[in-house]
């Protein structure tokens, strides 16, 4: 009897966190504030080891000065312009969109959404002091 209700316990806890969304997954959603969600998908970028040596510093500021509209020049969120893909399988497929792609209006669905979406948190101001540190 011992054992059958520690497996039963087992099998509700496996059950349990199952269901508890993964960070990264929050973060692609823009269900977590922008400082929280960069840090996120930064980490995950960095588990590759083509990114292990990229920095968030100065890199959403830099970046959005090469597209030509919003919502890639005015965000604050890198989930904006690199995407996570999950097939029926789990593999997961990473997706960056290229300032030249974006010209060619390739992405005209995904801007929509972002522009009509209500932020967790507002992003921060960008001031010419926070231009000036992030230039540095």
């Amino acid at each position: 009897m011992g054992l059958r209700w520690l497996c039963g316990l087992i099998v509700v806890v496996l059950c349990l966190s199952a269901c508890h969304p993964q960070p990264l997954e929050q973060a692609l959603k823009g269900e977590l504030p922008p400082v929280e969600s960069n840090t996120i998908i930064t980490e995950y970028c960095q588990s590759c080891h083509i990114h292990r040596a990229f920095s968030l510093e100065g890199h959403v500021a830099r970046v959005g000065a090469l597209y030509d509209r919003p919502p890639y020049t005015t965000t604050a969120q890198c989930r904006t312009c690199h995407l996570v893909n999950e097939d029926t399988w789990g593999k997961q497929t990473r997706k960056t969109l290229w300032p030249t792609e974006v010209a060619e209006n390739r992405f005209r669905a995904w801007e929509k959404r972002l522009l009509t979406q209500k932020p967790v948190v507002p992003a921060p101001a960008v001031t010419p002091e926070r231009k000036r540190q992030d230039n540095q």
